[in-house]
């Protein structure tokens, strides 16, 4: 078999746009919240201090709440960070 090596491509921002102009705001929203969260999670460090901590937490219950969104659209749209 075969593995092919798919090299990533930009997506043109006109296209980005007709691409969120098909899926329900809801959903334009939930992407929007999982990207902060997860830029949240990567700038906290959870063993810091107790409201570094509960920032964390609070960061990680946004993400899991836009998940819950995302995966009721299309399962392939869930956003994964390292935690």
């Amino acid at each position: 078999m075969i593995a092919l090596r798919l090299t990533p491509v930009p997506i043109p921002y006109r296209v980005a746009e007709m691409v969120l102009d098909t899926m329900p705001e809801s959903v334009c929203q939930a992407a929007i919240d999982a990207e902060n969260a997860l830029r949240e999670i990567g700038r906290l460090r959870p063993l810091a201090s107790d409201e570094d901590r509960q920032d964390h937490e609070g960061a990680l219950a946004e993400l899991a709440r836009a998940n819950k969104t995302l995966a009721a659209h299309h399962p392939a749209f869930v956003e994964r960070g390292a935690a």
